[in-house]
């Protein structure tokens, strides 16, 4: 075992008791204040100096190593989601109707633990680095709300990761290329006329109308897309009405989109649009759509890729997996934009586990620890004396 696979197993403990923490208390995008608080406290207990509403309530830290150099940026989510826990975890939310149920909480507690260890480690750092803990990624928002704010000013790339409940631990999936998914979430207004729900002659019913446009759009992807064609389009909300004898004015439907090529998402988003109007007009209501978010594909640098599989590799505990493109998303793909960088995923679980999202999501622990040593390699190697890493 070397001196950083060393420092990184004493570091654990610590990493699994930040997590459990974390996970008690979510909070929602953009409401991160108390996370935000924990975070601070961990990271000036440090010695870096932190900056906070950064993107609204992100935060960001800066530690210079033994010399300048170039600045590596890494990346932590903090939102969680509005699901209510079914874990039984005897730290398990005390939020209801609030839960980590996609593993920001494990990442936060191993972007801290990178930054202890880089800390004992600075002596072998040539450059610097800025630990980013970003508000609001499940809504697709916080990443360009914190680029606004000056997150990437004299940054020279960036590296983020996940960990994944379906994957076994000791696996990172290092996908070359496009790695997530682009995304739209959206809404339709399905507006009829409201009325007597016994006398269904003088209203126009939007639930049913709303009904057979969720059932239309899985056309566009099972009749109107060239099989292999990446893309899937989904309703995962609906609301509409209060009462069993009272017909509603209008139901709302809201989904999401999941693409790799621009000319795939131009297509499926007019397609969408035209087909809840149809259906809407034909069952004599009416339909608006609006895009309320979006990302696009998060694409990992080849140079940048290579040294995190050199790292995943170092730490002597994980092997490196191609699993070709997965088709969730993640708004560091705005990041990865603007600068070079690397988005690995980290296996936490096992086929048998609960998927994300789920009310009994959970993860093996010792994930963190394997995340946060990753993170520690590559910035080693980025930043390591003589080190001259190049950049796309």
């Amino acid at each position: 075992m070397d001196a950083v696979a060393g420092l990184m197993r004493s570091l654990e403990p610590d990493m699994v008791r930040l997590r459990r923490e974390l996970h008690q208390a979510p909070e929602l995008a953009f409401e991160e204040s108390a996370t935000g608080d924990r975070l601070t406290e961990q990271l000036a207990g440090l010695g870096l100096v932190v900056r906070r509403g950064v993107g609204g309530s992100g935060l960001v830290a800066d530690f210079d190593g033994a010399a300048p150099g170039p600045r590596l940026l890494i990346r932590a989510e903090m939102d969680a989601l509005p699901i209510s826990e079914a874990t039984g975890l005897r730290f398990a939310s005390a939020t209801r109707g609030v839960m980590h149920a996609c593993g920001h909480d494990a990442h936060m507690a191993a972007v801290v633990g990178a930054a202890r260890a880089l800390v004992e480690l600075r002596d072998q750092l040539v450059g610097s680095i800025r630990f980013c803990f970003q508000p609001a990624e499940e809504i697709l928002s916080g990443a360009e709300a914190m680029i606004r704010d000056g997150v990437l000013d004299g940054v020279d790339r960036v590296l983020g990761g996940h960990v994944l409940s379906g994957v076994p631990v000791g696996t990172v999936l290092n996908v070359p290329g496009p790695v997530l998914a682009g995304a739209d979430f959206f809404e339709i207004s399905v507006t009829g006329r409201a009325g007597h729900a016994g006398m269904p002659e003088s209203t126009v019913d939007p639930v049913l109308a709303a009904a057979h446009v969720v059932s239309a759009l899985q056309a566009i992807v099972a009749r109107e897309t060239r099989p292999g064609e990446r893309l899937v389009i989904g309703i995962a909300a609906i609301n509409g009405g209060n009462a069993a004898n009272v017909a509603t004015d209008t139901v709302r439907l809201r989904g999401n989109v999941r693409w790799f090529s621009e000319e795939t998402r131009e297509r499926a988003l007019e397609r969408i649009q035209a087909v809840a109007a149809a259906v809407c007009a034909a069952l004599r209501a009416s339909s608006a759509f609006m895009v309320i978010a979006s990302a696009p594909v998060s694409i990992n640098s080849a140079v940048e890729l290579d040294v995190v599989r050199a790292a995943t590799a170092a730490t002597g505990r994980a092997i490196s997996i191609d699993s070709g493109p997965i088709t969730a998303s993640d708004d560091w793909a705005r990041l990865s934009e603007l600068r070079p960088g690397a988005f690995f995923h980290v296996g936490a679980g096992g086929p048998a586990a609960p998927p994300h999202h789920h009310p009994a999501f959970d993860i093996d622990e010792s994930a963190i620890g394997l995340m946060s040593e990753v993170l520690v390699r590559t910035a080693l190697a980025h930043l390591g004396p003589g080190t001259t890493t190049a950049t796309e």
